[in-house]
C-alpha cells in the first residue's frame, strides 16, 4: 500500500508540474523537471523523493543481481569440493549478503515513509523529513555499493573460474 502511495503522488507531482507549464501558456522549452521548491518542507519533500527514485531506478538491476548470485552459487553448490575456487564462492556470499540488505533495507525504508506524516505541523514535518532524507541517502547509498560490488564480482562467463 505504501509503495502505491509512494508512486502514486510522485506520479501525480509529476503530471501536475507537467499540466502547470503547459496550462499557464509559458514556454516550458527552457524548463526541466518539477517547479522550484516553494520553502523548507517543500525542497526536503523533494530530496526525499530523489533520493527514493534513485534507488528505485536501481532496483530492477538489484534482484537481478540478487538472481545471479544465487545462480552461480547454486551452481558452484554443485560442483565437488575440488573444483570450488573457495575465494570466489566466498565473494558472491558476501556479494548476495549485501544485495539482499540493499534489497531490503529499501523495501523497509518504503514501508515505514508516510507522505504526510505531521502535515499538520511545519517544524515537526521538516525534522521527520530531514530524517527520512538521512534514512534515504543511506539506503540509495547500500544500494549502489552493492551494485559496484556485483560489478566487480559477477564475472562474465568467460571469465569465471
Amino acid at each position: 500500500m505504501t509503495r502505491l502511495t509512494i508512486a502514486l503522488i510522485s506520479l501525480s507531482l509529476f503530471a501536475s508540474a507537467c499540466n502547470n507549464g503547459a496550462n499557464s501558456g509559458e514556454s516550458t522549452e527552457h524548463k526541466s523537471g518539477p517547479p522550484a521548491p516553494k520553502n523548507r518542507e517543500d525542497s526536503l519533500f523533494r530530496e526525499v523523493m530523489e533520493g527514493h527514485d534513485a534507488g528505485m531506478a536501481k532496483t530492477g538491476k538489484l534482484r537481478g543481481n540478487i538472481k545471479e548470485t544465487q545462480r552461480q552459487l547454486d551452481s558452484i553448490g554443485k560442483l565437488p569440493a575440488s573444483r570450488v575456487n573457495a575465494a570466489y564462492k566466498q565473494s558472491l556470499v558476501d556479494l548476495q549478503t549485501a544485495l539482499n540488505k540493499a534489497n531490503t533495507e529499501m523495501n523497509a525504508w518504503m514501508e515505514g515513509f508516510k507522505v504526510d506524516t505531521l502535515s499538520d505541523n511545519k517544524e515537526l514535518r521538516i525534522k521527520y523529513l530531514e530524517e527520512e532524507k538521512a534514512k534515504v541517502t543511506v539506503v540509495k547509498e547500500l544500494i549502489f555499493s552493492a551494485l559496484n560490488q556485483a560489478d566487480s564480482v559477477l564475472k562474465p562467463i568467460g571469465n569465471r573460474q
